[in-house]
C-alpha cells in the first residue's frame, strides 16, 4: 500500500530534509503551511525571512499567526490522492499551541481513504524528529495504522523540548503561555526556562539571568539525554535574529563539553510570532 505524508510548516524542514523524506515516501510528501500576520500583513510561514520577522516585532509592529485551514489539508490529501496514495499519515503540531491538528481531522474526515492524525504533542524540531519516524515507517513498508502508532510512542516518551524565552509577553499575547502564566507576576524579576509536556507550555526553571538560563537548559537537555536508553539527537532552535548566534555557539560549546553533537535549526517564523526574538530552545531526542 502507498502511504502518503503530511506536515505542517511548523517543523521549519530544510531543503535536504524534504528531499530526504520525498526520497522514502515514493514523493509521497507534503507540508502545509501555517500564516504570519506582520502589520495587518499576510506571509505564508518562510516567506518572510526570520531576520525580516525578529527586526519588525523587536520595532513593535503587531505581529500575529493564522493556523492551517482544513482546505489547505484538504488540497494536501487531495495532491497525494491523485499521485497515487491509498492512505496518509498526518503529523502535526501540538494540539494545545494551535488549531492546526483540528483542521486537519475535520479535513482527514471528508476523504475517500484512510487518513490517520497524529498530534505530535511538540513543534520545530521536535515535529521534524516524528515526521523522520513516520517516513522512514513508510520506507520500511509498514501499514499506516502501525506508524502512527510508533509515532504517537516516540512523541510521548522519546523527546524533550525545553525553551527559553526573553520576555514571556509574546506568549501571554498569543494565549500559549499554559501553566507558566503562574510566573507572569514575576515576569520582571526572573527569566523563565520553559518547556511542553503533553503538548502544553509548562514551566521549568526560574533563574535571575539570561546566561542563568542557558546554563539551565543545557544541564537539563543533559540530564534528559542521559535518561533514554538509545542514541540522541540534539538540536539548538533559534528565532534567527542578529543577537542568536553567540547564544547558540555557547550551548554549542557547552554540550560539547558535556559529550553531545548538536545540530541547529532556525525556529519558523510562527514559533517565532509567539516566542518573540532572542528566544533560544533545545530539543533532545532519540534517534532511528
Amino acid at each position: 500500500m502507498r502511504i502518503g505524508l503530511v506536515t505542517d510548516s511548523t517543523a521549519q524542514l530544510s531543503a535536504a530534509e524534504l528531499a530526504r523524506l520525498d526520497e522514502l515516501t515514493g514523493g509521497l510528501m507534503q507540508v502545509v503551511p501555517l500564516t504570519v500576520i506582520v502589520g495587518g500583513v499576510e506571509f505564508t510561514d518562510g516567506e518572510l525571512s526570520p531576520e525580516e520577522l525578529c527586526r519588525a516585532m523587536s520595532e513593535g509592529t503587531e505581529v500575529s499567526t493564522s493556523q492551517a485551514t482544513p482546505a489547505q489539508f484538504a488540497n494536501a490529501f487531495a495532491t497525494l490522492i491523485d499521485h497515487g496514495a491509498e492512505s496518509v499519515i498526518t503529523v502535526t503540531m501540538s494540539g494545545e499551541l494551535s488549531g492546526t491538528r483540528d483542521s486537519a481531522v475535520t479535513a482527514a474526515e471528508a476523504q475517500p481513504i484512510f487518513i490517520d492524525v497524529v498530534d505530535s504533542r511538540t513543534t520545530s524540531a521536535g515535529l521534524a524528529g516524528a515526521v523522520s519516524i513516520a517516513a522512514h515507517g513508510i520506507s520500511q513498508g509498514l501499514d499506516a495504522e502501525s506508524i502512527a502508532g510508533t509515532v504517537a510512542d516516540w512523541n510521548a516518551g522519546e523527546t524533550t523540548t525545553l525553551f527559553a524565552p526573553r520576555t514571556l509577553e509574546h506568549l501571554r499575547r498569543g494565549g500559549r503561555i499554559g501553566a507558566a502564566s503562574s510566573l507572569l507576576g514575576r515576569a520582571l524579576q526572573i527569566v523563565p526556562v520553559l518547556g511542553l509536556r503533553a503538548g502544553a507550555v509548562v514551566p521549568l526553571a526560574r533563574v535571575r539571568t539570561w546566561s542563568k538560563a542557558l546554563e539551565r537548559m543545557a544541564k537539563l537537555s543533559a540530564e534528559a539525554a542521559a535518561g533514554f536508553d538509545e542514541s540522541v539527537r540534539v538540536e539548538i532552535q533559534h528565532a534567527g535574529g542578529e543577537g542568536d548566534h553567540a547564544d547558540v555557539v555557547w550551548l554549542e560549546e557547552r554540550f560539547a563539553g558535556l559529550g553531545l553533537e548538536t545540530a541547529r535549526r532556525t525556529l519558523s517564523p510562527v514559533i517565532t510570532a509567539h516566542v518573540g526574538p532572542g528566544a533560544i530552545g533545545v530539543t533532545v531526542q532519540t534517534t532511528r
